[in-house]
């Protein structure tokens, strides 16, 4: 789901943040970030809006993790499935480009295949079964741009709403689901 023509990369090479920031030139500047992106809230919008206001000239690409992935590396599916979740992340203006079913733990090389320059994520360090922190390799290439996480909203937070209050949205669902006309 492409929003934006890319153009032409026959001479494409990655950028380091370090020559971004060095350059003057107003260059696109392509960034990833990836996530599974459940119940898409304001969390996930504001590190869209960060990564959008890094740079002056930034082309942003999404990806969506399948539902298959995140269930095989998270253990769960997510309450929205996979089309849902990217048909919202498609909708967000901040989001140039959404690609679908990414490698779970991102790769130097399938960033490069995305002609990304920079990866972006917050900087804890996010466990993959091969590594204490998949975002490690582009740490240490300098193409990891660090965002902030939003401290007061988190699918997990929205979830935990969600089962500390079950019993007033059964009953709510209940009385909708009478008093619906069939």
């Amino acid at each position: 789901m492409n929003k934006k023509s890319t153009g032409s990369f026959s001479t494409w090479k990655p950028r380091t943040l370090t020559e971004i920031y060095g350059s003057k030139r107003n260059k696109i500047i392509r960034v990833y970030a990836d996530g599974v992106y459940d119940l898409f809230h304001p969390g996930h919008v504001e590190q869209f809006k960060q990564v959008k206001a890094a740079f002056p000239n930034v082309y942003l690409i999404i990806g969506v993790c399948s539902d298959a992935d995140t269930l095989k590396y998270k253990d769960c599916l997510p309450v929205m499935n996979e089309g849902e979740r990217l048909k919202m992340i498609d909708q967000c203006r901040y989001v140039d480009e959404a690609y679908f079913a990414p490698p779970f733990f991102p790769t130097l090389e399938f960033v490069n295949y995305l002609k990304a320059d920079l990866v972006a994520h917050d900087a804890l360090p996010y466990n993959s079964p091969t590594t204490d922190d998949c975002y490690a390799i582009f740490k240490s290439k300098d193409r990891f741009l660090e965002t902030q996480r939003t401290p007061t909203i988190s699918t997990t937070s929205l979830l935990s709403r969600i089962i500390n209050d079950l019993d007033r949205f059964k009953a709510r669902q209940l009385v909708r689901e009478n008093s619906s006309p069939v």
